[in-house]
């Protein structure tokens, strides 16, 4: 909704500008499990994609002047999950929602996870990825170098291309040739 309400507000001021959408690395590989997150984020990469191209289309005949990128943090320590507990409660009518215990089972930025990123080595690396005119922006993160995380993506294109099954990466047949595979790359 908000790339629908600003980008006409954007073009019409006809400055540079650039929309920035969040993606997830969920949206791309697909992991089982949380097929609803899953889904939107690759909807949104979709989406993301057939903006900029839009735009670039716009900029080629001297008709536009904004871009698109797509960030895809690694895992990042935020306050999100904090957040969602504490609204869950206040829509089911808790009186009392517990901060400390969520604090102690969620990461955040007061609680951060050794793996994870801060959200400032986000941006530092998203902004250094634009200056450099990308638009998909993979962040690594303290767990997952960026090598891997393309491994991870080709491998699960590759599910289409070479006819494998769906998420054959968690795949019981399949999980010991994705391990070799990441093991040729000397991952």
């Amino acid at each position: 909704h908000a790339c629908q309400s600003f980008i006409p507000t954007m073009k019409k001021k006809d400055q540079p500008g650039i929309i920035v959408n969040t993606g997830s690395k969920q949206g791309i590989t697909c992991p089982p499990g949380n097929l609803t997150y899953n889904v939107t984020k690759a909807a949104l990469k979709s989406w993301t994609e057939g903006l900029e191209h839009e735009l670039m289309t716009e900029r080629l005949s001297g008709d536009g002047k904004l871009t698109a990128a797509f960030l895809v943090p690694g895992w990042t320590n935020t306050s999100i999950k904090i957040n969602e507990l504490r609204d869950r409660a206040k829509l089911q009518n808790r009186k009392k929602f517990d901060i400390e215990t969520a604090k102690s089972v969620c990461t955040s930025e007061s609680n951060p996870a050794d793996g994870a990123w801060m959200p400032k080595q986000v941006i530092d690396y998203m902004l250094a990825k634009l200056s450099e005119g990308s638009f998909y922006i993979i962040c690594p993160d303290n767990e997952v170098d960026i090598e891997t995380d393309k491994l991870r993506m080709t491998w699960a294109m590759q599910d289409v291309t070479e006819d494998r099954p769906p998420l054959s990466r968690w795949h019981p047949e399949w999980k010991g040739e994705f391990e070799k595979y990441l093991k040729a790359h000397n991952k």
